[in-house]
C-alpha cells in the first residue's frame, strides 16, 4: 500500500465526499485525486524521476494535499517548505534537497523575488501569476486525469520534512510510505475512538511541520473532511468546530488557551467534538480543567518529532481522568508507548537506565525515518540497530510512563515551533557589538518557552532588545529572533570553553517541574 491509495480508495468508494476544505473553496474526493492525477503526469513531463524532490512554499493550502498525492503517485518526494524562514535559508534548502520543482503559492511573491537569484540554475518555478515561471492553472490543465503509470515502492521516501540541526544547519528528515502508513494504524489504535468517515477534522498546524503534514494524512486516511486554516486564528476554529461535523482538533497547548480567552467561547456549540489532540508541550492542570469545562471532550497528549513520523507516546482521555482524580503528576508525563513501540532510557555510556532514572530516551518503530538526508555520518550517529536517538533526557516510572526532563541537544519550543539556539546565536555573533553570545530557553505563560539572548558587548558599547530584533529580521525567521536581552559582563564556561548554558537556564527554571516545551 502506498500513501495516495487512501485517496484513491475513497475517489472510487464516495466520490462526491468532501476532502478539503480551505476556507470558502471545497473539493470532493474524486476532484482531489484527479487533479492529484493531472499534476503528477505533469511532475512526469517535467523530467521528474523517482526519489527527486519536489518543494512547495506558501501556507496552508489545498495545494499542499494536492502536491503530496502526487508526489506519492509517481514516486517523488514532497519538500513542503517553511514559508516563514529568511530567503537565504529557504535557498539552503532548496539546494540541500535537490529539489526539481518549485510550487510558490499566492502570498510568497515577495519571498520569492528575493529568493530567485539564489535558485539553482535547473529548477522549475510554478507560481499563480509570476513571470519566469509556469502558471499553475494553465500548465495543470494540460495534462490528462488518467493516474500516473509509474511504480512505487512502499519503503521509497514520501516525504522530507527540515529540522533545525545543532550545527546551524538544518536537517533534511526522509520518511517514507510505510511511515507514513504504520504512523495511520497505530495513531487509529490509539485513538479513544476513531474519526468516522464523512466527519471533519481542522487542521492547523503549518504542513512543514509532521503536525501539519501528519494531520492531512490521517484525514485522507479516514476519509474525513480536511478543513485546513491557513494560519492560527482562534475565532475561525471556533466558527468551523460550530459549521461542520469537528469531531477532532489537533492543537499545542498555547493554541488550546488562545480558544479558551475568545470572548463568548462558552456559548460556543461543542456538541459534535469528540477528542481535542495537543503535543508540543505540557498543558497545566488549569487549562485542562478550563478546556473540558468549556469542550466538555477528551483530551489526549502526543509526543514524538520529525523523526519518529509523529506520535510514538501518548496520554490517554483514562490518563487525563486519573490525573484531575487525584494523581496530577501524570500531566507533565507524555503517556506510555503507542502500539508497536518501544522506548528506553540510555546512560552516558549507553547502558539502558534503571526505572525512574534519567537519561537519554531512545525509540524504536516503524515510523523511524529513514535517514537524514545526504548526511550518513548525522545518521548514523542518531541511530542504532534501529534505535533513535531522540536528544530528550527523560525517564520512565514503574507503570512504564515517559517524563521529559530536558533537551540534551538544547532545543527550545516555542509557540510549536522548534528552534536550536545555535541557529540564533550565529546570527547574533555577526553583530559588530557582540563579542560574546549566548541562546536559552526560559519558561512562558504563553508560548511555553520564550528565547532569552545573554550578550556580552565590547568595552565601551552596549545593546537594545529593539536593536537586536531590527538586526535578525533578515537573517533569521521572525520566530527564531529573541525578545528578551540580557547585556552581561561574561559568560560561564567550563575549563574547556564550553558555556555552561546550564547556569543560565537555573534562575528561569527553578521551581519549574519540567525543563522541556
Amino acid at each position: 500500500m502506498l500513501v495516495h491509495h487512501y485517496l484513491e480508495f475513497y475517489a472510487r468508494s464516495v466520490p462526491q465526499s468532501a476532502c478539503f476544505t480551505r476556507h470558502d473553496t471545497s473539493m470532493s474526493y474524486a476532484q482531489v485525486n484527479a487533479l492529484a492525477n493531472q499534476l503528477g503526469n505533469g511532475f512526469l513531463e517535467l523530467g521528474v524521476e523517482i526519489g527527486q524532490r519536489v518543494a512547495i512554499l506558501g501556507e496552508n493550502s489545498i495545494e499542499h494535499g494536492l502536491w503530496f498525492m502526487a508526489a506519492s503517485k509517481v514516486g517523488a518526494v514532497a519538500v513542503p517548505l517553511n514559508y516563514r524562514l529568511a530567503p537565504a535559508e529557504l535557498a539552503f534548502v532548496i539546494s540541500d534537497s535537490n529539489t526539481r520543482v518549485l510550487l510558490a503559492l499566492p502570498g510568497m511573491e515577495e519571498t520569492l523575488k528575493a529568493l530567485r537569484p539564489q535558485l539553482p540554475p535547473d529548477i522549475t518555478v510554478i507560481t499563480s501569476e509570476q513571470p519566469d515561471s509556469l502558471h499553475w492553472d494553465d500548465w495543470l490543465a494540460r495534462f490528462p486525469q488518467s493516474s500516473p503509470a509509474v511504480e512505487v515502492d512502499r519503503d521509497a521516501p514520501f516525504l522530507q520534512l527540515y529540522t533545525s540541526g545543532t550545527t546551524g544547519n538544518p536537517k533534511g528528515v526522509v520518511t517514507s510510505h510505510f511511515n507514513m502508513l504504520q504512523l495511520a494504524t497505530m495513531n487509529v489504535i490509539a485513538m479513544p475512538r476513531r474519526p468516522a468517515r464523512g466527519s471533519a477534522g481542522v487542521v492547523v498546524a503549518p504542513m512543514f511541520h509532521i503536525g501539519g503534514a501528519g494531520s492531512l494524512m490521517a484525514g485522507l486516511y479516514n476519509g474525513q473532511h480536511t478543513l485546513l486554516h491557513r494560519v492560527f486564528d482562534p475565532v475561525k476554529i471556533l466558527d468551523d468546530i460550530e459549521a461542520h461535523p469537528v469531531t477532532s482538533i489537533f492543537m499545542v497547548p498555547a493554541m488550546i488557551m488562545a480558544v479558551l480567552q475568545v470572548p463568548g467561547v462558552e456559548q460556543r456549540d461543542f456538541s459534535k467534538l469528540e477528542t481535542i489532540y495537543y503535543g508540543a508541550s505540557p498543558i497545566s492542570e488549569t487549562v485542562l480543567r478550563r478546556a473540558i469545562e468549556v469542550f466538555q471532550c477528551e483530551f489526549m497528549q502526543m509526543y514524538g518529532m520529525t523523526e519518529t513520523t509523529g506520535t510514538v507516546v501518548t496520554l490517554s482521555p483514562d490518563d487525563h481522568r486519573r490525573a484531575l482524580a487525584g494523581k496530577p503528576e501524570l500531566l507533565r508525563s507524555c503517556g506510555r508507548p503507542s502500539v508497536g513501540v518501544a522506548i528506553k532510557i540510555m546512560d552516558t555510556q549507553d547502558n539502558e537506565a534503571a526505572t525512574g532514572e534519567v537519561g537519554e530516551i531512545w525509540v524504536k518503530s516503524d515510523t523511524t525515518m529513514l535517514h537524514y538526508y545526504n548526511l550518513p555520518e548525522a545518521t548514523a550517529a542518531n541511530l542504532t540497530d534501529g534505535w533513535l536517538h531522540t536528544g530528550d533526557a527523560g525517564y520512565l516510572d514503574d507503570e512504564g510512563y515517559l517524563y521529559l526532563k530536558d533537551r540534551i541537544k538544547d532545543m527550545v519550543v516555542s509557540g510549536g515551533e522548534n528552534i536550536y539556539p545555535v541557529e540564533v546565536e550565529n546570527a547574533l555573533a555577526k553583530l559588530d557589538v557582540v563579542v560574546d553570545v549566548a541562546v536559552i530557553g526560559i519558561p512562558d505563560e504563553k508560548f511555553g518557552e520564550a528565547l532569552l539572548a545573554f550578550v556580552v558587548t565590547k568595552t565601551g558599547t552596549t545593546l537594545t532588545v529593539e536593536e537586536m530584533v531590527t538586526f535578525c529580521r533578515d537573517k533569521i525567521a521572525g520566530y527564531k529572533i529573541p525578545r528578551k536581552l540580557e547585556v552581561v559582563d561574561e559568560l560561564p564556561r567550563n575549563p574547556s570553553g564550553k558555556i555552561l548554558k546550564k547556569l543560565l537556564r537555573e534562575p528561569y527554571w527553578k521551581g519549574v517541574d519540567r525543563n522541556i516545551g
